[in-house]
């Protein structure tokens, strides 16, 4: 191959293993690069429909995702939700609720100005920004409390911290505006890291794989299969899928690199018992360990489920384990799972 052959430029919004960079009046180099596949996630609920705000004509929700250093990808909608994915994870847009998830190098909260521009910060009843500890801190622009001080420009709130400090955790702030009486509300979160070398290959293979191979290799299709979903492939790796119906979401980013194999799952899926759930997405990935987070509503019926997730995980022993009532009418479960040796 000619040396000239090599100034193939590939380029992105963000980092991937293996990226190429053209030096000036040199070959093509190789760079190695490690990609942050842990997320941020900014949750906006109103006291009511906002109706319009889901449109998108003006181009309202690209500028918001390009102010967090993202690009929309791709959109499936129903009557009553808009999924998005995004070159970095998903967004999600109802009439009275928004949900961003952003992983890699993004700056999440740069998109609260323009959130701003379009929804009526006195409908705002409650605010969610969660961020797990990160594999590679040192490549971020911010740390979790310059957010939290940038979040409290506009939302006066409290944070905590679920999980030990020198382990796996997660980072929440909260904003209630007024004392709310929610519904029936929950979303499961399984962070999950270290894949088994089976997974990790199939994940790796994407360039060579047709989307609906590897959701069927994976089992993937058949999480909420009645779902109608949308899937991306990253070069040269990554994977999204969101899968709608109705009011209701699962959404799935998996980061396959070895040197930090990530992936998350999440859904607002309201269970009687989320313990089949779990397990099936935990058999899929086959992660060294995992973290599990429920955030219910004070809901009878959701407050009961949270028990469900304290289940018996076959191979696998309970390092932590959180509980929290925040005064906004919302709990959270947490807990950290590891293979037992």
């Amino acid at each position: 191959m000619k040396a000239s052959d090599l100034y193939k430029i590939q380029v992105t919004r963000f980092y991937r293993e293996n990226h190429f960079f053209l030096i000036k009046d040199k070959p093509l180099a190789v760079v190695t690069t490690h990609f942050e596949g842990p997320e941020k996630k900014l949750e906006i609920i109103l006291y009511s429909p906002q109706f319009g705000i889901r449109n998108n004509d003006d181009g309202r929700w690209n500028k918001i995702v390009k102010a967090s250093q993202a690009d929309i990808i791709s959109k499936r909608s129903t009557e009553h939700l808009d999924a998005y994915i995004l070159s970095e994870s998903s967004l999600f847009v109802w009439d009275d609720r928004i949900l961003i998830i952003t992983c890699g190098q993004t700056t999440l909260i740069s998109a609260i100005p323009e959130i701003l521009e379009i929804v009526d910060r006195k409908k705002v009843a409650l605010v969610f920004y969660e961020r797990r500890n990160l594999m590679f801190p040192q490549k971020q622009s911010a740390d979790f409390e310059t957010d939290v001080a940038s979040m409290e420009q506009y939302f006066p709130g409290k944070s905590y911290r679920l999980g030990p400090a020198n382990h796996d955790h997660v980072h929440v702030f909260y904003s209630s505006h007024a004392k709310t009486v929610a519904g029936q509300d929950a979303t499961l979160q399984v962070l999950m890291r270290d894949f088994d070398k089976s997974v990790t290959d199939l994940f790796c293979q994407g360039h060579t794989l047709a989307k609906d191979q590897i959701n069927r290799l994976s089992g993937l299709d058949r999480i909420y299969s009645k779902m109608e979903t949308d899937c991306h492939i990253f070069k040269p790796y990554g994977y999204s899928l969101n899968g709608i119906v109705d009011k209701s979401y699962f959404t799935v980013h998996v980061t396959p690199q070895p040197e930090g194999s990530y992936a998350s799952f999440e859904t607002n899926v309201i269970e009687s018992d989320y313990s089949g759930i779990i397990s099936d997405v935990v058999s899929i990935f086959k992660p060294r360990k995992f973290s599990l987070l429920l955030t219910t509503s004070m809901d009878e019926a959701c407050t009961k489920s949270r028990f469900t997730v304290v289940s018996h995980q076959p191979g696998y022993h309970v390092t932590e384990k959180s509980f929290y009532e925040f005064d906004c009418d919302y709990s959270l479960t947490y807990l950290n799972y590891v293979t037992k040796m």
